[in-house]
């Protein structure tokens, strides 16, 4: 064999070797994520986004200065996730107890693409759907995550947020 052969087939290996270690890393990272290190909800300890939304089930406008005065939660579904499908029993089993407590419990689409209505409907979970602005919704949530919650207080103070089942929504569930 040439000297030149044994060149190119060393350069063709090298190459095929560096092509694979690539995609390796490249679907290690798709399969083993990152944990993430920026939080689900920014916000925490700010001011709440200022939004505009409407009630999903007669049309009529509600905005965020309209609910000050009162503790509010927002949840963030989407009707994709089969989590979320899990989530609406639990909703309708403290959805009393948190207008009993005066707490406005509200559920928002988490994207565009699902509609909430295969979520909600026939249900008193329709009554308490919004549908908000892609950008108000973005300001909110800005990951699009679902199941996700936001306590925001009287003030419009963020006060938690994260996904539904962790430690402060169980907190919150067992309180109602």
């Amino acid at each position: 064999m040439s000297a030149s052969v044994i060149l190119i087939v060393l350069a063709v290996l090298v190459f095929t070797t560096a092509l694979n270690l690539f995609l390796i890393l490249r679907i290690a990272r798709v399969v083993f994520p990152p944990d993430k290190t920026e939080p689900v909800v920014p916000l925490v300890g700010q001011p709440a986004p200022r939004f505009e939304a409407s009630r999903q089930a007669d049309g009529r406008p509600i905005a965020s200065d309209d609910l000050k005065g009162h503790p509010l939660v927002l949840v963030f579904l989407s009707a994709g996730c089969s989590t979320c499908r899990t989530k609406t029993a639990e909703l309708l089993e403290i959805l009393p107890a948190t207008q009993q407590a005066g707490v406005a419990l509200w559920i928002v689409a988490a994207d565009d693409v699902h509609d909430l209505a295969a979520l909600t409907a026939d249900s008193p979970l329709a009554d308490r759907t919004l549908a908000m602005e892609p950008t108000a919704r973005k300001a909110l949530n800005p990951l699009s995550a679902a199941p996700l919650y936001i306590f925001i207080d009287e003030a419009m103070i963020v006060r938690a947020g994260n996904y539904l089942g962790d430690e402060d929504w169980r907190t919150f569930v067992s309180d109602m």
